[in-house]
């Protein structure tokens, strides 16, 4: 797949998944290979394993942190401080975004910011 390809397909998608392009029929180690390659250029941001932006000079949008942290794990609710945050109802600045799952729990660290993933 060549950047210009990759392009048009996710340019209007904040988030997406190696999967998204393996459906095209692509061999997924050369997948993989080069969007590896395009992270290390600076290119793309690897959110997680097989979960990418696009670097900021290539993307229309940025993404919305609640956004992020449900692509970052899938069953999951953002709650809590970053809810009662983003509608106003508490005076605080919430700095991390909180989400909520039934499965475990875990803290997510990347160039985007954090994002914490609470089991209820």
């Amino acid at each position: 797949m060549k950047w210009e390809e990759l392009l048009l397909k996710v340019t209007n998608e904040p988030v997406f998944r190696t999967g998204f392009f393996a459906a095209s029929g692509e061999s997924l180690p050369a997948l993989r290979l080069q969007l590896s390659r395009w992270v290390k250029a600076g290119k793309l941001i690897q959110l997680k394993k097989g979960l990418y932006t696009l670097a900021e000079p290539y993307r229309k949008m940025n993404p919305h942190p609640f956004v992020l942290a449900n692509a970052m794990k899938k069953a999951s609710y953002i709650s809590l401080h970053s809810a009662l945050g983003h509608f106003g109802m508490i005076p605080e600045y919430v700095p991390t975004v909180t989400s909520v799952t039934t499965h475990r729990p875990e803290r997510v660290k990347n160039i985007t910011g954090t994002i914490r993933i609470q089991a209820y």
